[in-house]
């Protein structure tokens, strides 16, 4: 099952963008945190008040749960400056601008961008 697939079972799960990312992370480990998994629900559509994306969020919080110490403290501000780069904004609203209806779409693409880059930042610093 690829990316998109697995996203479109957590959308039908009623997951969001930072539940579906560290999914995506567990799933890499065949594991299962359904309480983790709830509790990023605090996160979801920008701390639920458009602001801060989940995408980063959940990326932040992925890399962190990977590598507790140099995870929080270097990768995070790695990850932070590659999405406000790529994307021009870290706010969900802003980042969902213009795409009214497309939502979902848009929110992938953040989701299976920031987890390729999370992967990235990983192994680079493995």
């Amino acid at each position: 099952m690829d990316y998109l697939e697995k996203l479109m079972d957590y959308r039908l799960k009623g997951y969001c963008c930072s539940q579906m990312l560290l999914q995506l992370g567990l799933d890499d480990q065949k594991k299962e945190n359904k309480d983790l998994i709830n509790a990023m629900k605090g996160l979801c559509g920008g701390l639920c008040s458009g602001k801060l994306c989940g995408a980063l969020s959940g990326g932040a919080c992925l890399l962190s749960y990977y590598d507790p110490e140099k995870g929080a403290l270097e990768l995070v501000p790695q990850l932070v400056g590659w999405f406000e780069e790529t994307f021009e904004s870290c706010d969900c609203a802003t980042l969902l601008k213009g795409n009214e209806g497309r939502q979902g779409e848009v929110c992938e693409n953040l989701v299976v961008m920031t987890y390729e880059k999370v992967r990235a930042l990983l192994e680079e610093n493995a």
